[in-house]
């Protein structure tokens, strides 16, 4: 049997595909299959079953903590120890009865359990998944892999939900498996704690790569959440000079100047806010990195660039409206405008290596820690926290 993408003959790591399973408590689990490639292993190989909790969406703000089985043969199978919540789980989560039956949570890190056919790694290695975008082999022949872009292979299987399709089920739980060439090993000084944070910093990462920010740079930063921080952490990193942070929670505000990343926190409601952003800035700023999405904040900070050719705009975070943009503003200052979405593995790595290295900072962002038999009542502490969260952790075991 040949599956679709992949022709005969042709060398390839391992496919999943998905099955519902009854667990022990008369539910239903989605779980992956996953079948041996011919070069690396047997698909006659008896399956492993391993018991175990896993948190799955059963109504509009409702988690369900169930019992169930996973089955592997071919995809690595990691013991999750821990896992970050993301601002689209709680997207999900207010929506839970669109997705029910859901398993979320894509930023992971565990312990492998069988590696499958990643023989660089080993039973007891601690590692982070690398959930972005491709978690099977590219398929070679789509406009991205010819390209040499393999993260946007159209032929892709999304962690969770994304896109209104199922995908392989999330990390909200005790044990998953996961394409093996898509785990990164921890280094000793990497915690598992830290590593389930390699995600968002990676978005971070990416935007200011897209952003292309340069030794002495004046970035201005939108919003005050993981990402913003993230951001913050490597705009500062790549050499820049001052770093200003826009937030519309006063509580947060205060949160965000205790981690001292950034050299001026401001209130986005301020009335003068454009003015008191380019006495700050000395006459206005190199570059704007939106991570909330706001029109209204949008184009003030684009008022608030410097009055010279070519500052940079770069857009991170997703409007949840129609978006009026200054158009003449971006036209008259000639703003290099980009958008940035999520990241890729080499930048993932980047991630894990600079944490090693001392060269970003992330446990101070973590604000809470739940375990995964109390996820309910931690998103419902999240809700009433009304955005002070800056990342919240759930430990899985």
């Amino acid at each position: 049997m040949v599956f679709q993408g992949f022709a005969e003959g042709k060398s390839w790591h391992g496919i999943c595909v998905f099955i519902k399973n009854k667990t022990g408590c008369g539910t239903q689990m989605t779980v992956p299959v996953c079948w041996r490639s011919r070069t690396h292993g047997d698909k006659s190989k008896e399956w492993e079953a391993i018991t175990m909790k896993y948190a799955v969406l059963s109504g509009n703000e409702r988690f369900e903590i169930r019992e169930g089985e996973l089955k592997s043969n071919g995809c690595a199978v990691l013991q999750v120890t821990h896992v970050g919540v993301c601002g689209t789980d709680t997207s999900y989560w207010h929506e839970g009865e669109r997705y029910r039956g859901v398993v979320i949570g894509h930023e992971y890190s565990g312990v492998v359990v069988a590696p499958g056919t990643n023989r660089a790694l080993k039973p007891g290695d601690r590692v982070a998944g690398y959930t972005q975008n491709v978690c099977q082999e590219p398929c070679g022949h789509c406009e991205a892999c010819l390209a040499g872009d393999w993260d946007h292979c159209t032929n892709r299987r999304v962690f969770t939900w994304k896109g209104g399709e199922l995908g392989h089920p999330g990390a909200y739980s005790q044990y998953t498996t996961w394409f093996p060439h898509s785990l990164v090993k921890l280094p000793d000084n990497v915690t598992n704690e830290e590593g389930a944070m390699a995600e968002p910093f990676a978005v971070g990462l990416h935007a200011i790569q897209v952003s292309q920010v340069k030794p002495n740079d004046r970035v201005l930063i939108l919003g005050g959440g993981i990402i913003g921080m993230s951001c913050a952490e490597w705009a500062r990193t790549f050499g820049a000079s001052e770093i200003t942070v826009s937030e519309l929670n006063p509580q947060k505000r205060e949160i965000i100047r205790g981690y001292q990343v950034a050299d001026h926190v401001v209130a986005a409601d301020a009335p003068d806010l454009e003015q008191q952003l380019l006495d700050i800035s000395g006459g206005g700023y190199d570059l704007l990195i939106d991570c909330v999405g706001v029109p209204s904040a949008f184009n003030t900070g684009l008022r608030a660039l410097k009055p010279e050719f070519y500052m940079r705009a770069t857009a991170v975070g997703l409007p949840h409206a129609q978006f009026p943009l200054d158009y003449e503003r971006l036209v008259l200052k000639q703003v290099l405008l980009r958008g940035s979405k999520g990241h890729n593995f080499d930048e993932f790595k980047t991630v894990i290596s600079a944490m090693a290295s001392g060269r970003i900072s992330v446990k101070k962002y973590i604000s809470r820690r739940i375990k995964l038999e109390e996820v309910q009542a931690g998103f419902e502490a999240m809700k009433a926290a009304r955005g002070l969260d800056t990342k919240v952790i759930i430990e899985t075991q």
